[in-house]
This record gives structure tokens, C-alpha cells and sequence, in this order.
């Protein structure tokens, strides 16, 4: 079975600098980290600051994490292409540092409709146009590992996708090694009638995972049963990569113990879910 390995977006950890936040995840028990992008960010200089604090941690920047100024699908032609060409820039940064993927919300933030009938064609439209998109853009991209985690948002973020089939379809129409599905299990708890069906559904096409509480803290915080879906995701794999992406329940000096309860809870939660998948092989060869 799959051994989780788990990440965290670098403005949760304790410090002033990428160097003492890599630190701190290192003396924390983390296994990398997710960068988070702004328009602002100057990739030249992340890259030289990333790699020194991923040499002196041993922590390694798994992935990256872009803004809504970077999501691509959008009305105006020459802005989308803009934002497809920082995507690229962004991707090839991703392979530069040797992360595995860029985290990409193709289309935000929420609209309201007339009918469900306005939205289902909103939706149908939009899926044909980031299928075209997606797929002309990683057919021009030069040679590189690094791919793009498709993330579906909940309903009241995004009216374009919101389900993790809904990526896994377009990931899957679009064929390309580097064009991949994201599972978030906070809006998943939101959008999704089952927290283990879709991840497992979606197989090798399943790229990276978010986790959060249904509070949107950290895990442990609220009343998610984050069992079914790593059961799904220890027999789906994606290379076992779950990052946390939330907010915190403290902001005070505590911090590191809340963190450290997140990384054993989560722990604890995997091998549970571990012991239910052995339980069940063992029921099914009896």
C-alpha cells in the first residue's frame, strides 16, 4: 500500500524566512512543502531562495500553489493566453526546484444563474473550452516531470468545477501526462456524496491531495472522517501526497503544537485506514 507522505503550505509554518519555515517543518515531522504564489512573486529569486532552504532542511518543495490572478479560463483571448503563458513560467519553475506539480483552479469565482438549465450550460461550455485549452497548451510545453493538479473548489468559491470527477474528466479528455486531478477533501466534504468513491475513481489521473477539516483548520480540528478517504487514496497512491492546506485554530506561540497534533492525527487517521484495508483483504480471501 501507499506510505502518506504529508506537506504543508509554507505561510503555516513558524518563521520569518523560507529558510527557518523549512526548518520548522523538518524538526516537526513534515515530509515537504507547497509554495503559494502571487502575481508579485519573482520566480528567479524563489528558486535560488527555495533550493538553499531545501538543502539545509532536507525538506523539498513538492508543490506550488497559484493564486486566482493565475487561474487561465477566461473570457478575454489574449488574458487567457497571458495566464497559460505564466502557467508555463510557473511549471517550469516547478521542475527547476523539483516539485512534482503546479496546483491550477481553472476557472473562479462563483456566479449566480436564472435556472439550473443557465448553469448546466455554463458548466458544458466551460468544460470544452478548458479541455481545447489545457490540451494545446501542455502539447506546446518542452519536456519536463512537473505536472498541473487540476483543483475543483466548492460551489460557493467556483460555479466551474466542483467535483473531482469533473477534473478527472477533463485530465482524461485531455491525455496528457502533465495534466492531472486534484482532490481537496474540504470541498469535497462539501460537493461530493462520498469521500472515497471519487478518489478511488480517478486512479493514476489523481495527481495530489489538499486536506483540511470541514472547518477549514486543521486536520483534527473539526469532525471530518478523513478514514474512507485515505483508504481510497493508500490503494489509489499518487505518490501518497497529502498537503495541508487550511487555517490554523491558533495564531499565538502555540503554533508548533497544533501542528505537530495535525501531523500525528493524520498519521493516526492513515493507519486506521490501513488496518480497515487489511481487515478487508483478509474478509475477502475467507
Amino acid at each position: 500500500m501507499t506510505e502518506l507522505k504529508i506537506g504543508i503550505q509554507a505561510p503555516l509554518l513558524p518563521g520569518r524566512t523560507l529558510d527557518e519555515r523549512l526548518a520548522t517543518a523538518a524538526r516537526l515531522g513534515f515530509d515537504g512543502v507547497e509554495l503559494t504564489l502571487s502575481t508579485e512573486t519573482n520566480l528567479d529569486a524563489l528558486q535560488l531562495e527555495a533550493a538553499a532552504a531545501s538543502a539545509a532542511s532536507g525538506i523539498p518543495v513538492v508543490t506550488i500553489c497559484t493564486s486566482g490572478a493565475h487561474d487561465p479560463i477566461g473570457e478575454d483571448e489574449d488574458e487567457q493566453a497571458r495566464r497559460f503563458a505564466l502557467l508555463t513560467d510557473v511549471l517550469a519553475f516547478a521542475d527547476a526546484i523539483g516539485a512534482r506539480g503546479v496546483i491550477s483552479v481553472p476557472h473562479r469565482p462563483a456566479q449566480r444563474f436564472a435556472a439550473p438549465e443557465e448553469r448546466s450550460r455554463f458548466v458544458a461550455d466551460l468544460t470544452e473550452r478548458a479541455v481545447d485549452a489545457y490540451g494545446a497548451w501542455a502539447t506546446g510545453l518542452l519536456a519536463g516531470a512537473a505536472a498541473v493538479f487540476l483543483e475543483p473548489l466548492n460551489r460557493y468559491e467556483s460555479s466551474f468545477l466542483n467535483r473531482v470527477g469533473q477534473a478527472v474528466d477533463i485530465a482524461q479528455r485531455v491525455d496528457h501526462p502533465r495534466v492531472l486531478a486534484l482532490a481537496d477533501l474540504f470541498h469535497m466534504n462539501i460537493e461530493e456524496s462520498d469521500m472515497a468513491t471519487p478518489i478511488a475513481d480517478a486512479g493514476p489521473l489523481l495527481g495530489h491531495v489538499h486536506v483540511a477539516d470541514n472547518n477549514r483548520l486543521e486536520p483534527g480540528a473539526g469532525c471530518l472522517d478523513l478514514v474512507p478517504s485515505f483508504a481510497a487514496l493508500a490503494e489509489n497512491g499518487c505518490g501518497g501526497w497529502v498537503s495541508m492546506e487550511c487555517g490554523l485554530s491558533t495564531t499565538g506561540d502555540d503554533r508548533e503544537r497544533v501542528l505537530g497534533d495535525a501531523i500525528r492525527y493524520l498519521r493516526g487517521q492513515w493507519s486506521i485506514a490501513e488496518a480497515r484495508l487489511a481487515a478487508d483483504d483478509g474478509s475477502a480471501r475467507t
